[in-house]
């Protein structure tokens, strides 16, 4: 009975402790399974994740202009320098002599041309000297008219006296009388000579007078300004009419020893003139320097119309001075206030190899010269690099952009 209770027992226990087993191992491989699952769900989900948040970065990132810099071995400054439009002649006219202002027939502002006349003087002590020296040269000349006869007779006399003498018919103290007297004329005839001719001379000086008691323009030009008006008792030399050749005009520039190195006398140089432009041409450039300016005066004749010019205004001369330098021409709007008087710009990197997109590095550099929008600078910079050109009040270093037009 015992015996078979035992074996009974063996029977019973074996297929359970194999279910057992069989079991355990199921659930074990369940488990790697989930855990599996698990891992290959969040590696998935987290790959997901990440190019979701790399699309939502392209997405986002801000478009920006750019521009691709070229290096430059010089470049040019540009300075502008005024001149004063002179006229070419002005002066003040007057009479050389005194005399009274009879006639005054121009005003300020009036158009004149060479020989016009602009003023005349009193003319009676003229008209009455000339009768005076009339009357002197009359005399002079029936003078030597009378000189001249006296002078023929006392010749034919000597000629007389003289044969006599040698036929010893007169004696040498009358032949001396004789040739003495004839002496006497021919020195009076040279006298009454020379009066006729001071006479002429005089005569001719008060012609001369005469045309200076009437005051012509000396030149093309305008009168700017009438000093005195009829009826003034001028001294000589006083001024009546200043006169301007406006019409022939110069424009004088103070300009730095250096700059002048850029002029060649007789090119033609455009200066800017109330908005327009005024072509000339550099007469010469002074051999001095001005004391009180250190500056070189550079003479320019106008060829253009001058009718719309006046002297004594300015106009501006812009000379271009060629300095040797490698850098870089970028535009002024791409610039960004750095430290220690630097300036900086922001530079592309290629995000992940892309034309589109990229990353932001700011660069350091130094601005050498500014042209109204653009400016010449040195720097870390290298050819072929892209910078932004600008917006750059929006933008911080390794900032995620997008290139405007890139394909």
């Amino acid at each position: 009975m015992t015996e078979n209770n035992d074996y009974k027992g063996e029977d019973i226990t074996t297929p359970t402790s194999f279910y057992s087993h069989y079991k355990f191992h199921l659930g074990l491989g369940a488990i790697l399974l989930v855990v599996l699952g698990s891992t290959l769900f969040f590696a998935r989900s987290s790959a997901l994740a990440s190019l979701n948040d790399d699309q939502a970065a392209l997405a986002q990132a801000l478009m920006v202009n750019t521009t691709v810099l070229k290096a430059v071995d010089h470049y040019q400054i540009k300075q502008k320098y005024s001149g004063s439009i002179v006229a070419g002649r002005e002066s003040d006219h007057g009479f050389d002599k005194a005399g009274l202002l009879a006639e005054v027939l121009v005003d300020e502002g009036a158009q004149v041309k060479k020989g016009d006349i602009l003023a005349r003087l009193d003319m009676r002590r003229f008209d009455s000297r000339e009768r005076e020296l009339d009357a002197d040269l009359a005399q002079a000349k029936a003078l030597n008219v009378e000189t001249k006869a006296l002078l023929d007779r006392a010749e034919a006399t000597f000629g007389r006296y003289r044969v006599l003498l040698e036929k010893k018919h007169v004696s040498e103290q009358k032949f001396d009388q004789v040739k003495f007297d004839l002496i006497a004329l021919k020195a009076r005839k040279v006298a009454t000579n020379a009066a006729v001719t001071r006479s002429e001379a005089a005569l001719k000086s008060l012609e001369i007078d005469r045309e200076l008691a009437t005051l012509t323009a000396r030149f093309d030009g305008s009168v700017i300004r009438r000093y005195m008006d009829e009826g003034t008792a001028l001294s000589a030399g006083m001024p009546v009419i200043r006169l301007i050749e406006d019409r022939k005009l110069e424009i004088h520039v103070g300009l730095p020893g250096t700059a002048t190195m850029a002029l060649t006398p007789g090119k033609s140089h455009d200066f800017s003139y109330q908005g327009k432009k005024i072509t000339t041409k550099l007469r010469s450039i002074l051999r001095r320097v001005d004391q009180s300016t250190r500056t070189v005066t550079a003479i320019f004749d106008v060829t253009d119309d001058t009718m719309d010019i006046r002297a004594g205004d300015l106009a501006q001369l812009t000379v271009n001075t060629h300095i040797q330098q490698k850098g870089f021409w970028l535009p002024s709007d791409a610039l960004a206030e750095s430290r220690r008087g630097l300036w900086s710009v922001y530079s592309l990197r290629p995000y992940n190899g892309s034309f589109e997109y990229g990353t932001l590095s700011r660069q350091e550099l130094q601005v050498l010269y500014t042209d109204s929008n653009r400016v010449f600078v040195r720097g870390t910079l290298q050819d072929g690099d892209r910078i932004i050109s600008g917006g750059i009040h929006r933008l911080v270093p390794d900032q995620l952009v997008r290139i405007a037009g890139a394909n």
